[in-house]
């Protein structure tokens, strides 16, 4: 059995989607079973919380994998005790790609704490250090359709997005396959791209001209802040965007293709996969 945590998030949704079509015997660990019915009778629905050890324990019995994805670190020492508990012997764990850096930069430094809490565990586990992902230009889609402009920091910096679909089949194949145990994964997606790149590509793919705007990191924390992110995770993300600024994300991967044989999507895959949005 395996279980996903997350489940109905941007990575957790897709992961489940996977291991449905494989034939693999899924458990959905939520806090809102309504958001879970979309996955019907095909998988298990757990209803709990990461902050609730009890109800981890309870959703882990007769588990072997499980995917795990948290906003604090108490949250991973919980799911770490109750896989102790259980016997679960194997977990894969979203980080950043920053926690693999030496030094370690931006949020990269509290996801690297959970990744060493999660070796000293003695559990087997699988590293996903995805870079941003794609998905993060949903953000944009009411200043396209108001004002076809993006506003966002960063500066000139090259980045490659990842598609949350290529991060989720990283997932599926550490979480069904052997030979993944105690492996990092540094997921970027194919092609460098700037902001102004992106516009364009959703230029390209939207038909209708789409300007990219440079503006401030105070008001790049503003916009976190109106997401209802919390303030430590705004400081965070803000720095991140210095860094993307300073061509410290400006390089690629083959980590994707190599866990699982399949090149990731260009961006302009994932545009056309999800035009509808932008509409």
């Amino acid at each position: 059995m395996i279980l996903v945590t997350g489940a109905t998030g941007a990575i957790g949704s897709l992961l489940v989607q996977q291991l449905i079509q494989a034939g693999m015997p899924v458990r959905v660990f939520t806090r809102n079973p309504e958001k879970a019915a979309k996955f019907g009778s095909a998988v298990e629905v757990f209803v709990g919380n990461l902050d609730d050890e009890n109800s981890l324990v309870h959703a882990m019995q007769g588990v072997e994998r499980f995917f795990l994805i948290t906003s604090s670190t108490q949250q991973d020492k919980n799911a770490l005790e109750a896989a102790k508990q259980t016997g679960a012997s194997h977990v894969v764990k979203i980080s950043t790609q920053e926690a693999g850096w030496t030094p370690v930069e931006g949020h990269g430094h509290w996801h690297k704490e959970r990744e060493d809490l999660i070796r000293a565990s003695g559990i087997a586990s699988t590293i996903l250090r995805p870079t941003m992902y794609m998905n993060f230009a949903l953000s944009w889609i009411s200043s396209i359709r108001a004002e076809n402009t993006i506003y966002v920091a960063g500066g000139n910096g090259k980045l490659a997005p990842i598609d949350p679909w290529d991060v989720a089949s990283v997932a599926k194949a550490a979480l069904t396959e052997d030979g993944y145990k105690n492996l990092a994964y540094e997921l970027t997606g194919p092609e460098l791209l700037t902001f102004g790149d992106m516009a364009e590509v959703i230029s390209k793919t939207t038909g209708q001209t789409v300007r990219r705007v440079e503006i401030s990191e105070s008001k790049q924390g503003e916009i976190f802040a109106k997401m209802g992110l919390p303030k430590h995770t705004v400081d965070g993300l803000v720095e991140t965007f210095r860094l993307i600024q300073r061509g410290r994300f400006s390089y690629t991967t083959k980590d994707v293709e190599i866990s699982t044989g399949s090149k990731p999507h260009t961006f302009k895959m994932w545009m056309q996969e999800h035009l509808k949005a932008f509409q």
